[in-house]
């Protein structure tokens, strides 16, 4: 149960240090259920993981819409902001996976950065 505490622990400091938090919109809600439904297949996750993976998806997500709001004239605070918010993430995600599925994740999410940027990831 140590790593349902770190969890706990975890979103805990996330929630107490997050900027205004915005209210998910269903299409934002839709879009985190569609993300944690691909990663749950793609990592084989449990329904308790996928739980986890979800609230940590959705936290995420209104993080980063706070933080457009809060700097949308300032790329470079955005720029900031937005990459300590992927990096809470992780570690938040690392934290509802095991290490095998967390190494897969690592994985998964440098296929989708490739996919994303148009180049594509070969396997070696």
């Amino acid at each position: 149960m140590k790593k349902t505490f770190v969890f706990a622990a975890l979103l805990a400091l996330r929630a107490a240090s997050a900027p205004a938090q915005t209210t998910p919109t269903p299409a934002a809600q839709a879009a985190v259920a569609s993300q944690a439904q691909r990663m749950a297949q793609e990592l084989g996750l449990s329904p308790d993981q996928q739980t986890h993976l979800r609230q940590v998806l959705l936290l995420t997500r209104q993080h980063m819409d706070a933080d457009r709001a809060a700097h949308q004239d300032d790329p470079a605070a955005l720029q900031a902001a937005m990459t300590l918010d992927r990096t809470k993430s992780d570690e938040l995600i690392r934290g509802v996976l095991t290490p095998a599925q967390y190494a897969r994740y690592q994985q998964y999410k440098a296929a989708r950065i490739g996919q994303l940027h148009g180049t594509s990831q070969v396997s070696k």
